[in-house]
């Protein structure tokens, strides 16, 4: 199972971030990426067509296939994208519709940001290819997945390849998960719009005075699992309730307290083959300084890579390594004694 969990949000200061956990079974050879202008993207393994990308982007990703694939990242333009996971819903068709171009599911986030800078470019890019079910070399299967991004202006949407074709859902709340589809998603939440920060009053049974317990008494009822229903009900009510952001680093900040919500520890979750499922990394990205944040299971330090400090005309893919080792800040010393 790959899970995955991700949300915007909007700081005070007109900060447009974006933001997502990545969820797996298997921690693929994954690095931070930069992508330079006009460096070229594939569209499809089977096919050595190349199209140049106008504009660069960084973002969390792989080169262990032919063209850089990136899971999200942000362009120097301020689009922001992911890629999450779609099971039994995903539906890719065999050959290109007419009038359209093939492109492999996973190359979609780097053709979109390479390419386009607001969510109304990305319907009109995304509704000229066709999805086409074609193996991912790595897992051996094309992934079923699902799309959301968010552009500088902060409008979200979320993009489903369904049955009937591609499903674009817009005016969101700017939260997405995995299956079902957003609609579903959606609709549900009419169920839990009676969870309030606030504590509930105090009423009487008969002569019995009852009062809550402690603090907190009015999120009864917010699931705490780890299914893509509970996750996306925990990160869009956190989302809705948490203080507003005032800048960028207290934007960010949010983030990652949101998302903790839904980080899933090995050994909670586990598949039928007894694998462990568990958050790998939560990333956070910034439409306006295209700062990239991200840290991982293994080193909970956030670690961030700017795209706008190198060289977005270089000839060559920018690549930071994981640092794995937890970062921790020592305050005093040990007195050794002699």
């Amino acid at each position: 199972m790959l899970g995955c969990s991700s949300l915007s949000i909007r700081t005070t200061d007109d900060k447009s971030l974006f933001a997502r956990t990545m969820d797996f079974t298997m921690e693929p050879d994954s690095k931070v990426i930069i992508v330079p202008r006009n460096y070229g993207i594939r569209l499809l393994e089977k096919e050595n067509v190349v199209i140049n990308n106008s504009y660069a982007f960084v973002g969390m990703g792989s080169t262990d296939i032919t063209s850089p694939v990136l899971y999200d990242g942000v362009n120097e333009k301020g689009l922001m994208g992911a890629m999450l996971y779609y099971a039994t819903f995903a539906t890719y068709a065999d050959e290109p519709k007419k009038g359209t171009r093939g492109i492999n599911p996973v190359y979609v986030i780097s053709q979109v940001l390479g390419n386009c800078v607001t969510v109304d470019d990305v319907i009109e890019k995304l509704t000229s290819y066709t999805l086409l079910n074609e193996a991912n070399i790595i897992l051996g299967f094309a992934p079923p997945l699902h799309y959301t991004f968010t552009d500088a202006s902060g409008e979200s949407i979320v993009i489903e390849p369904d049955k009937t074709g591609i499903t674009i859902h817009r005016k969101t709340i700017g939260v997405m998960t995995n299956s079902p589809g957003y609609e579903w998603h959606q609709t549900n939440l009419r169920a839990y719009i009676g969870v309030t920060p606030n504590p509930p009053q105090d009423i009487m049974m008969g002569d019995l005075d009852l009062t809550p317990f402690g603090q907190g008494a009015g999120g009864l009822g917010l699931p705490g699992d780890f299914t893509p229903s509970a996750r996306f009900l925990r990160v869009a009510y956190w989302k809705k309730y948490t203080e507003k952001a005032k800048n960028e680093t207290e934007g960010v900040t949010n983030l990652f307290h949101i998302l903790s919500s839904v980080n899933i520890p090995k050994g909670v979750v586990l598949t039928n083959e007894g694998k462990t499922d568990y958050t790998i990394y939560t990333s956070a990205m910034c439409a306006q300084s295209k700062n990239y944040y991200f840290k991982l299971y293994d080193n909970s330090r956030i670690s961030a890579v700017s795209l706008m400090a190198e060289n977005l005309n270089s000839q060559d893919l920018i690549t930071f390594e994981w640092d794995r080792k937890q970062d921790i800040k020592q305050l005093n010393q040990v007195n050794v004694m002699s």
